[in-house]
């Protein structure tokens, strides 16, 4: 079965060149990192066998493993934990060790896990004496020869020693205990290889756990018994001693109701304070009228002073004085002025400012010994106000001395009385047994093992191994870095593809390209590739006829000449056709066509050593004309880019339909860039899954910056084994029944 190509009415109506952002895993349409599933899921499906085949291996050997180890069984109890337990008195601090905290529920749990409960486990099961931990003495001697030192008992005693430990890690190394969420209840669990022996410690684990509480609660009451009867004594001496110092010092201080005396000393010091700030105001004001006072010479000047005036004997002179001139003024609208009424009315005046002034006389007098009487007054409740404040600090200091002694021998009664009291009932708990906890469920023995599992170690493993497979398939295809398919042409090289052309695996590396395989149609595959690519080349430029083609690479060896020369054969049958080797460094066309080595060619015309027509050489089989590229030239360059071959171009162009140009690898030398120039269209030969994408883009690169446009790729050397199973050239590559 062989593929030929399908061709196109255009370039646009081939499938691939309408999703030409599409492939490799991304859409590059809309969204640049919208995953392409369909991709993956087909790449997936082309290495479905490799995977299938790792995971299979990989199943088989988890599940060798997993029979091949020994079942491990587990047994569980089921505890409640008291979360506290009666509490004799308020001394929690030495007797109350529990607590309803989360803390004392973990520190439970690892008293349950802890070295001295396994201890008492293999004490109480005997398990030193198990045959599962017996030592062999004859094997010992022969791995510690050194022990043949030791004498007959002290070497049972080692033994001995080595079966307990034995016995002890394999307690320790089994047992596990949890808790059980918003419970008190705790689970007890034991795993071992022997069913029997988990069932027997868990259970015995959850009685040394309680066993082993109980003898902690009795050492602890009978320790507190010992230190209660030491400490008794002193207690008592130290509230006897206590009471002495109290009633000494009442008797010292003759006291009787010391808070009675010093309630009377504070009112005391209360009046007088009172008492000392009214004598106080009465002073200031005193003081302040007798400097008025003396500061007035005339009595006329002190009766015009307010506080003369406001005086109680002043202001009852000047009362009667007033009464005195409204008498004168009513006598005066009735009589006249020598009237006896009006003579007695004056002397009545006269008489009352004569007492005015006598008064005013007098307060002169009084108001300095009332402010040397107030002096007096202030300067006694000074004095009187010390002692009481004196006083009142005295017995504020025996008040606190006493206080202070009747609090020690309250607090020593205090003591003395609690620690009397948990005396009695330290007595009454010897060989009470208080319990901890208490079991539950007891454990049972287990039939069936918990583990291996061995149908999940199977199916972890080989669920591991196909993500592994599947992980490594899509790295090596992220690592891929060739070309093979039409999505890596457009999607890597953003080009369109022209044609493949496939590997001619019957062909040897090494050996000349065989010309006449096109011709001979023993591969029809190999022929259609090539009548495709003609096809293609020619739908390229219907309008604008391209007469002159250029083919280059990236490097040598990507089959660029074979490509050209099968080219000029299809466009051999059609048009009358020239194939040209503008290769001058590394030609080939002259030994593909068996020519003899000295054959004139293309360098030869430039030289003008040979006419074009010494030079074009004719493929009878073929029936295209050849022109060679004759004598190497040291200078190829340069001719290339000469008038003369310019000139020579333009003469070929009126004699022939097809002009092929077989150029040098661009990233070589720059001669395919000279002559790609004078070229109407330019094809890149890529060499399938061998020639790196940053090489191509490197020569492609090249190409552009010299102002050449490439036309479109052709992926030569296509393994068609691989190009169906990866279904990379659908529609570009269809079956047509043709044998391969």
């Amino acid at each position: 079965m062989s593929y030929t190509q399908q061709p196109s009415d255009s370039m646009n109506s081939h499938p691939h060149q309408n999703v030409s952002n599409k492939g490799k895993g991304f859409d590059h349409d809309e969204n640049f990192d919208d995953i392409d599933f369909k991709y993956y899921f087909n790449l997936l499906l082309r290495n479905k066998w490799q995977i299938i085949a790792l995971t299979a291996v990989v199943g088989l050997f988890a599940a060798i493993y997993a029979y091949s180890l020994t079942p491990i069984f587990r047994a569980t109890a089921t505890m409640h934990l008291e979360s506290a337990q009666a509490k004799v008195d308020d001394l929690n601090d030495v007797y109350s060790d529990t607590s309803a905290s989360e803390e004392y529920y973990y520190t439970q749990l690892e008293i349950i896990r802890s070295k001295p409960v396994a201890q008492k486990v293999v004490e109480n099961l005997n398990l030193d004496k198990s045959p599962l931990f017996q030592v062999d003495k004859g094997k010992l001697l022969e791995v510690s020869p050194e022990l043949l030192t030791l004498s007959e008992d002290k070497l049972n005693e080692h033994i001995k020693q080595m079966q307990y430990a034995r016995a002890l890690g394999y307690v320790q190394g089994g047992l596990d205990a949890s808790p059980i969420k918003q419970t008190q209840l705790v689970t007890i669990s034991f795993t071992s290889e022997h069913p029997e022996m988990t069932a027997l410690i868990a259970n015995a684990v959850s009685q040394a756990y309680i066993d082993n509480h109980m003898q902690v609660s009795l050492d602890r009451i009978e320790k507190s018994a010992t230190w209660l009867n030491s400490s008794l004594s002193g207690l008592k001496t130290k509230l006897n001693s206590s009471q002495e110092e109290l009633q000494a010092f009442r008797e010292q201080e003759s006291l009787v109701d010391i808070g009675g005396i010093k309630s009377l000393a504070a009112s005391e010091v209360e009046e007088l304070s009172a008492q000392l700030l009214d004598a106080r105001q009465a002073l200031t004001a005193t003081e302040l009228v007798y400097n008025l006072v003396r500061q007035q010479a005339s009595v006329q000047e002190l009766a015009a002073l307010p506080d003369v005036l406001n005086h109680p004997a002043i202001k009852a002179a000047t009362e009667q004085k007033r009464v005195a001139e409204k008498n004168l003024e009513t006598l005066s609208l009735t009589y006249g002025r020598k009237h006896p009424k009006i003579i007695a009315a004056k002397a009545d005046v006269a008489r009352e400012q004569t007492n005015i002034n006598k008064n005013i006389q007098s307060l002169e007098k009084t108001i300095g010994n009332d402010f040397k009487k107030s002096q007096q007054n202030v300067a006694q409740l000074e004095i009187a106000l010390q002692r009481a404040k004196a006083q009142y600090q005295k017995l504020t200091r025996l008040d606190n001395q006493h206080r202070d002694l009747l609090q020690e021998v309250e607090t020593n009664k205090e003591l003395y009385a609690a620690f009397f009291n948990r005396l009695k009932e330290t007595a009454e708990l010897e060989g009470f047994e208080a319990n901890v906890g208490r079991i539950i469920e007891e454990a049972t023995t287990p039939y069936s093992p918990i583990k291996p599992n061995k149908k999940l170690i199977i199916v972890i493993a080989m669920m591991t191994a196909a993500a592994a497979a599947v992980g490594i398939t899509l790295l090596l295809e992220a690592l891929n870095s060739t070309i093979r398919s039409v999505d890596d042409v457009e999607n890597k090289l953003h080009k369109n593809l022209l044609g493949i052309v496939p590997l001619v695996k019957d062909q040897d590396d090494e050996a000349p390209f065989d010309v006449n395989y096109f011709n001979d149609g023993g591969d029809h595959s190999f022929s259609e590739s090539i009548r495709t690519l003609r096809t293609s080349l020619l739908l390229l430029n219907l309008e604008d006829k391209s007469k002159v083609v250029s083919v280059t690479s990236t490097i040598p060896g990507e089959g660029k000449t074979a490509v050209s020369t099968n080219l000029a054969f299809a466009l051999g049958q059609l048009d009358k056709t020239l194939l040209i080797d503008t290769d001058m460094r590394r030609p080939s066309l002259a030994n593909n066509f068996s020519m003899p080595a000295k054959t004139p060619g293309l360098s030869n015309v430039i030289a003008k050593t040979h006419t074009l027509d010494e030079c074009i050489q004719k493929d009878e089989n073929s029936g295209i004309d050849l022109l060679p590229a004759g004598q190497l030239p040291p200078n190829p360059q340069e001719l290339l880019a000469s008038n003369q071959f310019r000139q020579m171009l333009s003469e070929l162009r009126e004699k022939y339909d097809r002009i092929i140009l077989d150029t040098a690898p661009v990233q070589a030398v720059s001669d395919a860039m000279i002559v790609a120039r004078l070229a109407d269209s330019h094809l890149y030969v890529v060499k399938a899954e061998s020639t790196k994408e940053s090489m191509i883009k490197v020569g492609m690169k090249r190409m552009t910056m010299a102002g050449i446009k490439i036309d479109g790729v052709v992926l030569n050397q296509v393994d068609l084994a691989k190009a169906r199973q990866y279904q990379d050239f659908t529609g570009y590559y269809d079956q047509y029944g043709y044998a391969t």
